[in-house]
């Protein structure tokens, strides 16, 4: 073998020697974080029920559905008006009208929350290890990236001591202008066996935008299809506002 080729060989092996503990670290991480929410497998479908308060919108009840790998749906009754978003992976609909790419991205950063120790860990080879940090409240953090897609990422702020995952921050960017939609989790209880906020507080910009209040959580195998037909999907809030 040529001198170039031993080097670069040599090189290589230099490069995986540093590589492999980094990773290693990231995958015990999220090892303990899956154990601090609870543990398992990664649930295949989450329904939500709760509340919902906007600043700019009032208060109103939130019904939200998620299955793997890219559904989501949510509806919130504010008064006087309903807000309707779907999801279907490369499709998504606001009002049950097709929604921009801007829309869509936030739909994908709110999907991508859903289930999120679980999901951190199956896409573990993916996860950037950004060190540690210290939240508003002084508390030591592990802070972790998970490019979601390209122009989509999430960095997820971790408790150190405990684990659970304290805030996220969805970073859109498109036409290199970023948008930055980050929410809080507080007040976590046990649910079948798995560990849930029960209250999310909402930011974008970093400013305050609300809140969501959970009275419900379930995991179901499978939801029916038409949650995510936008053509069959009922709009159950929108029809309790119209009466």
């Amino acid at each position: 073998m040529s001198g170039f080729g031993s080097k670069a060989v040599a090189a290589c092996l230099l490069w995986l020697a540093l590589a492999a503990p980094a990773l290693a670290d990231v995958g015990a991480l999220l090892a303990e974080v899956v154990d601090a929410h609870g543990g398992g497998t990664a649930p295949a479908a989450i329904h939500e029920r709760g509340t919902t308060e906007s600043l700019r919108r009032g208060i109103g009840p939130m019904e939200r559905w998620w299955q793997a790998p890219d559904r989501f749906r949510i509806e919130i009754a504010y008064p006087g008006a309903a807000e309707s978003r779907l999801l279907r992976g490369a499709e998504a609909w606001q009002q049950g009208q097709p929604a921009t790419t801007a829309f869509h991205g936030a739909l994908l950063l709110q999907a991508a929350r859903m289930a999120l120790p679980w999901r951190l860990q199956q896409n573990a080879q993916r996860v950037v290890d950004l060190g540690t940090g210290r939240s508003s409240q002084g508390r030591p953090l592990r802070i972790l990236e998970w490019p979601v897609q390209e122009g989509i990422k999430l960095i997820v702020e971790i408790d150190a001591e405990t684990r659970l995952i304290l805030r996220s921050r969805g970073i859109l960017t498109l036409n290199r202008a970023s948008m930055e939609f980050a929410t809080g989790y507080e007040n976590y209880r046990s649910v079948d066996g798995r560990r849930v906020a029960m209250t999310e507080r909402h930011f974008a910009m970093d400013q305050y935008t609300g809140s969501t209040k959970l009275d419900s959580v379930e995991f179901p195998a499978v939801l029916p299809a038409p949650t995510f037909d936008p053509a069959l999907a009922a709009p159950l809030l929108t029809q309790a506002v119209a009466q």
